[in-house]
């Protein structure tokens, strides 16, 4: 819509750091804004504090604009979440997007929010007027009933989510797979290789079509689909019996080659 010549920063494992160094030789005057999804899918990293005040300090420095993608904020596990628009001096250009759909399940509903300055969002109401333009009245107001739970529901959310994040991270690792870190969200990266398919696409038509399990070729997620081919993403917001039988699944037919 914009026009915008996009530059893409790849992450890489095993832990999916931000490369400093390539930031920095890639943000310049001519930036406009850059967009950072924390925690991240797919991979499920979290962005430190101290990558965060890197990018805040590049951003300032060169009158750059934030969009940040924050919907798996309470889904966060072993760091708090930083939200960019809370550093110094990153408020006035910073738009932060959020949505109902992963914090209670209700993804088919739609509905998200941007939260930013009045200078910001007057752009943000231009575009979503030619996008969305608006969604249902009574799905609203049940938003901000869900909006309204108290603290404790976020407690056992996390609870439930790191109880189910343990079943699969352990089946994975014990079926064969090189599993990576996942610090937040609901997804685990693994690496497919050691079962000798070609790339992420083949390895996870196999894996339906002969185990009768679904996972996410990574490719599909990176500008050069290369850098994704050796992944997959799996998930474990699904209830603990589907978990259990997906793991006895693969590690009935999976054999490593």
């Amino acid at each position: 819509m914009a026009g915008a010549k996009i530059k893409c920063i790849t992450l890489r494992p095993p832990d999916f750091a931000v490369p400093i160094d390539e930031l920095k030789s890639t943000i310049s005057k001519n930036t406009r804004a850059i967009l950072i999804n924390t925690p991240h899918n797919p991979t499920g990293k979290m962005f430190s504090p101290e990558e965060l005040h890197t990018i805040a300090s590049l951003c300032i420095e060169n009158d750059v604009l934030v969009f940040t993608d924050e919907v798996y904020d309470k889904l966060a596990f072993e760091m708090d979440h930083i939200s960019m628009a809370s550093l110094p001096g990153m408020y006035e250009r910073t738009v932060t997007m959020n949505s109902l759909g992963k914090t209670f399940s209700l993804t088919g509903w739609k509905i998200g929010w941007a939260i930013a300055p009045p200078h910001l969002t007057w752009g943000v109401q231009q575009a979503h007027s030619f996008l969305t333009f608006a969604t249902s009245t009574p799905m609203q107001w049940a938003a901000t009933v869900a909006l309204r739970v108290p603290d404790s529901y976020y407690v056992e959310l996390k609870r439930d989510y790191l109880e189910k994040k343990a079943i699969l991270v352990e089946g994975l690792s014990d079926v064969g797979f090189k599993v990576f870190p996942s610090s937040g969200t609901y997804f685990v990266l693994v690496d497919h290789t050691p079962f000798g398919l070609e790339n992420d696409i083949a390895f996870c038509e196999y894996l339906i079509k002969e185990v009768g399990v679904v996972a996410i070729p990574t490719s599909l997620f990176y500008l050069n689909p290369e850098d994704g081919k050796n992944l997959v993403r799996f998930t474990f917001c699904k209830d603990e019996e589907t978990l259990r039988s997906a793991v006895e699944r693969m590690k009935e037919k999976l054999k490593k080659k």
